[in-house]
């Protein structure tokens, strides 16, 4: 829907304008007519018009608020792929014998599969505080990276792994590195257990990157 909305918009654009019109020819004709059946006449061209603009309209504000409100709101109604560098086609350069290129197939692989697992990236999207994995209680300070291209927002959020709905906990729309998010994680009231973290992003043009996920354990007072 995304994709074709300009071209909804004028088609629907053109059909309101015709109809508009009618309307117009209708309202003068109603106003000219002397005898009962030129009015009724005129009166149906007011009717029919009037329903298809207001239809028309009715329309075009849905589809606004599917595809501009509705996606940013509902995360699994609009997703594109991360474009982040294809990191098994980076080139290494054949005599890189240094300590620091020592990467091979197998590390290159494993990257990609947490990538692509997670929707988290080194450098652009990710968590480092706290860690995947690690044991949380009482009040939580978040910490992380958002820095990707044409940022519009993000948001965090968590759920208890045995349940699907996710709660937010703060947003925000500035880039940021390796800094304390805006808001801090509250697990003092929350059952100890396993739960999911997740920083949503949307680029600034409503496009939702892969959410980078980790998993901590809340662990009781």
């Amino acid at each position: 829907m995304s994709t074709y909305e300009m071209g909804v918009y004028t088609i629907f654009g053109v059909v309101i304008l015709i109809n508009l019109k009618k309307l117009f020819d209708g309202w003068s004709g109603l106003r000219k007519a002397n005898f009962g059946m030129e009015k009724e006449v005129a009166r149906k061209k007011l009717r029919s018009a009037f329903t298809i603009i207001t239809l028309f309209l009715i329309f075009s504000l849905s589809i606004f608020i599917l595809v501009s409100v509705a996606s940013i709101r509902y995360p699994g109604i609009a997703r594109i792929a991360t474009p982040t560098i294809d990191l098994v086609s980076t080139p290494i350069p054949s005599g890189a014998n240094s300590e620091g290129a020592k990467a091979t197939p197998e590390s290159l692989q494993q990257t990609q599969t947490a990538i692509a697992l997670t929707g988290c990236i080194p450098g652009q999207l990710e968590w480092t505080d706290p860690e995947d994995g690690a044991e949380v209680t009482g009040s939580v300070e978040l910490k992380g990276t958002v820095n990707v291209p044409n940022l519009g927002f993000y948001k965090y959020e968590y759920r208890l792994q045995s349940d699907e709905t996710w709660t937010p906990i703060s947003a925000g729309n500035r880039p940021i590195i390796e800094e304390l998010f805006a808001g801090r994680w509250n697990t003092g009231q929350l059952q100890p257990g396993n739960y999911s973290l997740r920083l949503v992003v949307s680029d600034n043009q409503n496009n939702l990157l892969k959410p980078c996920e980790i998993e901590v354990k809340v662990m009781p007072q």
